[in-house]
């Protein structure tokens, strides 16, 4: 295993699941009591065991967070609360339309989760320390969030822009 390119590989994906998860959280505040919002719920709580058994890969294969990695996840948690501040159609309050945002960036972002667990199912393979691991559970689970975020994507979107306001 190439250790250099790993450790950034495995860095980038935790920094990126921490902002997701930061993403998810805010999301959830404005949506709590809605099917949007138990979904959330419960998707943070499964990225929470996601997110330990990707430090559990750091540590199995002897790996720290580098000084990188923290930059890294300071910077997609800073952009989640930066992107707070965007202004979509409401100054003021929380819009369908930053509903739709949201939603679109937890999509590119579960994309790339998906990625990050295909890539480390293939590599228990070919890696004795991997070889413990079972990816292919959590693999089947994000595909099947993917699938539902899709799913409130699409009813977002026709909440957002159907009416004529």
């Amino acid at each position: 295993m190439h250790e250099r390119r790993m450790r950034i590989y495995l860095d980038d994906h935790f920094s990126m699941i921490v902002g997701e998860m930061e993403l998810i959280e805010r999301c959830h505040s404005s949506n709590s009591n809605s099917e949007l919002g138990y979904f959330l719920k419960k998707l943070l709580s499964d990225l929470q065991v996601q997110k330990e058994t990707v430090e559990k890969v750091f540590h199995c294969l002897d790996f720290e967070v580098s000084i990188q990695g923290q930059l890294k996840q300071g910077a997609a948690w800073l952009a989640v609360k930066i992107g707070r501040f965007k202004l979509n159609d409401s100054l003021l309050e929380y819009s369908d339309l930053s509903r739709v945002v949201e939603l679109e960036a937890m999509l590119a972002v579960a994309q790339e989760r998906i990625a990050l667990l295909v890539t480390l199912n293939s590599l228990t393979f070919t890696e004795v320390l991997l070889r413990d691991f079972d990816f292919s559970l959590m693999l089947m689970q994000s595909e099947l969030q993917l699938a539902e975020l899709k799913t409130h994507h699409h009813s977002t979107i026709l909440k957002a822009f159907a009416g004529k306001h």
